[in-house]
């Protein structure tokens, strides 16, 4: 019998209900909104929301696409959509290193934001600049004094955003919960590195990864399920397929619950 057919395991309930009440999944990596270099079946608030439910996520932290790169839409802009959906979203406060005083505008706001705004969103790669530098010290120094998540877009042998540059970021801001988006894809060695040398305070997201056989299993041998999340990246990934990759993985269900929800709930409390 396997997994799926086994109404006594984890992907068995999931099979069988799509839902399981005990077992709440939070996504830790969403956008929203388009974006020109592609098109996306789904990008609106009721679309992703819409197919959040059918499976069977309970709530997604998303950062929109238009907040991070063009600036015409700012973060109190994506304040009022997490209004229209007070249950199923919550915000990332997107950072763009171009616009600093749009960094110290918004960050003025973030309180007045709670609980919907729980941590920053930084895209190093994509604004060719560097996590460590100074550009993005306002925010970072803001994330730090609150212990705030922030999520690092990241990716192995990148000069921008792999393990170097989070090192001298965790090193730098001792009290800022790193989420590393991606987990350094590629980089898995050094992903788990980066969680030991920093216990508690590195968390590797899980986008892009289900697709890659054994690295899930991987991570939870060397890194622990208690440091990993849950992500899709919806719209650019499907969470059917996020979901159903951690299921069919070779962990205990224990360890499946930790990823889905139990992480998140350490963090933020369950009734975030």
């Amino acid at each position: 019998m396997s997994i799926w057919e086994d109404k006594n395991t984890l992907a068995g309930k999931f099979w069988s209900n799509t839902v399981v009440e005990d077992c709440p999944i939070y996504d830790m990596h969403g956008h929203m909104g388009s974006l020109n270099t592609i098109y996306f079946k789904r990008d609106s608030a009721s679309e992703m929301v819409a197919h959040m439910r059918r499976a069977g996520v309970k709530r997604l932290v998303f950062s929109h696409h238009h907040a991070l790169f063009d600036a015409n839409l700012r973060n109190a802009e994506v304040h009022k959509i997490c209004l229209g959906y007070p249950e199923e979203l919550r915000m990332y406060v997107a950072v763009n290193p171009h616009y600093p005083s749009h960094i110290k505008e918004d960050l003025r706001l973030f309180d007045s934001w709670r609980p919907y705004a729980v941590g920053l969103k930084i895209l190093a790669d994509y604004h060719r600049v560097k996590v460590s530098d100074r550009k993005y010290e306002y925010a970072l120094s803001f994330a730090n004094e609150r212990r705030l998540p922030v999520l690092f877009h990241t990716w192995g042998g990148s000069s921008q955003s792999g393990y170097e540059e989070l090192r001298k970021v965790a090193e730098r801001y001792p009290d800022l919960i790193i989420f590393a988006g991606h987990s350094i894809y590629g980089d898995w060695d050094n992903a788990v590195k980066l969680v030991k040398e920093s216990p508690g305070k590195v968390y590797l997201e899980l986008t892009a990864i289900p697709g890659v056989n054994g690295v899930i299993e991987q991570l939870v041998e060397n890194a622990g399920s208690e440091s990993l999340l849950l992500g899709s990246d919806l719209p650019w990934f499907d969470e059917f397929q996020v979901i159903g990759g951690v299921l069919s993985s070779k962990i205990s269900d224990e360890d499946k619950r930790n990823i889905f929800y139990r992480n998140v709930e350490k963090l933020f409390g369950k009734n975030w």
